[in-house]
């Protein structure tokens, strides 16, 4: 007996394009952390090419690592609005909280960070450098937008301190790294001088002079803004491969050193990197919700902005460090890259909870509450004021009768 097949009992099969298209999003949106993976696991199995290629140098500069920190910036100079950072002026006490913050405060973590005996010791100088940095690039400006924070504020912030990060961060890491046990071992305050200088004209030159190209770029190439939103994704995927290959060569470098490691020194240091990124979290609640009592969108630009360190500039000064001084470049990064993702996850997990919640509408209910208060205190002090004013008169009341 033959069974009649229509075209509804006929189910199409996915072809290799059906599931691209369900998984492109997911890959896209996962991608620098899986990128991480792979070349983590590349450098363990097969260092060769990884350490081959980080291996040139021009001067004091890697030649390899220095193209992909010069792409990085570029892009990011290229992407950068100028009407986006006006917008976030309105917004004075906030912004200066965020700047002052991220460059200082966060920072003085690192002296505390660097005289914790993680072994081995490189992991105690990355954790304290990656306190030492400023604020994500790009990762923090996406999850406060998608949290419905402030996006504007949070690039804000990213462009100040990143721009004013260049000359800070190589005398207070200098600094912190002398305060570590045997930090200072041959070395005098010269040293330390001249050491800043050195890493302050990389950073000038790798970090400042490409962004400065790229804003340049987007401002007098008129088919330049039109490009980066065409191709807003491919820049970011660029800027993250340039990331990822960093990472890949400094791990490469430190295979022999990393496979020693126990697993229990790696361990301690993921969890050091979640608390030290916990930390600054709450801390910076504190301040913006029940001190500054911040309105909710910008609160939530702060709150994140001030609570993250960026992952390029610490692979950036990671390559420009003395290995001979401070270690295996690799080691150093390890600490770097674990609280870069632990703070991705954890303020993902945040953002995705904000994103259910109105920013308008807390603050009309804030607003609510303290007018509510304001209003009870001032029946209070009526009230208060009243009776003062019927015991002077029953006071005078008695005076007039005596």
């Amino acid at each position: 007996t033959s069974i009649a097949m229509t075209a509804a009992d006929v189910q199409p099969r996915e072809t290799c394009g059906d599931h691209w298209k369900r998984w492109k999003p997911w890959l896209i949106k996962n991608y620098l952390v899986l990128g991480f993976l792979f070349v983590i696991a590349l450098a363990l199995s097969w260092p060769l090419p990884g350490r081959e290629l980080g291996s040139h140098t021009s001067g004091d500069f890697p030649i390899a690592q220095t193209c992909c920190i010069v792409v990085i910036f570029f892009i990011s100079g290229l992407t950068l609005k100028t009407a986006d950072i006006k917008k976030a002026l309105g917004q004075p006490a906030a912004l200066a909280y965020g700047i002052i913050t991220i460059l200082l405060v966060t920072p003085m973590m690192g002296f505390v960070v660097v005289q914790i005996p993680f072994e081995p010791v490189e992991f105690r100088y990355g954790l304290a450098l990656f306190a030492c940095v400023p604020t994500t690039l790009t990762s923090g400006v996406t999850l406060v937008t998608s949290a419905k924070g402030n996006g504007v504020m949070a690039l804000m912030l990213t462009v100040t301190t990143n721009i004013l990060g260049v000359f800070t961060v190589p005398f207070i890491l200098n600094a912190v790294l002398l305060s570590a046990p045997g930090g200072d071992s041959g070395g005098t305050d010269t040293d330390m001088a001249e050491t800043a200088a050195k890493l302050l004209l990389k950073l000038i030159i790798s970090i400042i002079i490409p962004m400065g190209a790229g804003k340049a770029t987007r401002e007098f190439v008129e088919q330049a803004p039109s490009f980066t939103t065409k191709y807003k994704t491919e820049l970011g995927l660029t800027n993250n491969s340039c990331l990822i290959a960093i990472v890949w060569m400094s791990i490469s470098n430190s295979r022999g050193k990393l496979v020693r490691e126990s697993a229990l020194n790696i361990f301690v240091i993921v969890v050091a990197g979640v608390l030290l990124h916990l930390f600054f979290l709450t801390m910076n609640w504190v301040m913006t919700t029940a001190v500054m009592k911040i309105p909710e969108a910008e609160r939530r630009a702060v709150l994140l902005m001030t609570s993250q360190k960026t992952l390029p500039v610490a692979v950036t000064i990671i390559a420009y460090l003395d290995e001979a001084r401070w270690g295996a470049q690799g080691l150093i990064a390890i600490p770097c890259i674990v609280g870069h993702v632990s703070q991705l996850f954890i303020d993902a997990y945040i953002a995705s909870i904000w994103a259910g919640r109105d920013p308008k509408e807390i603050d009309e209910r804030n607003a609510a509450k303290r007018a509510g208060v304001g209003a009870e205190e001032a029946e209070s002090k009526a009230e208060r004021g009243a009776s003062s004013e019927a015991r002077v008169g029953v006071a005078a009341a008695g005076e007039v009768k005596a």
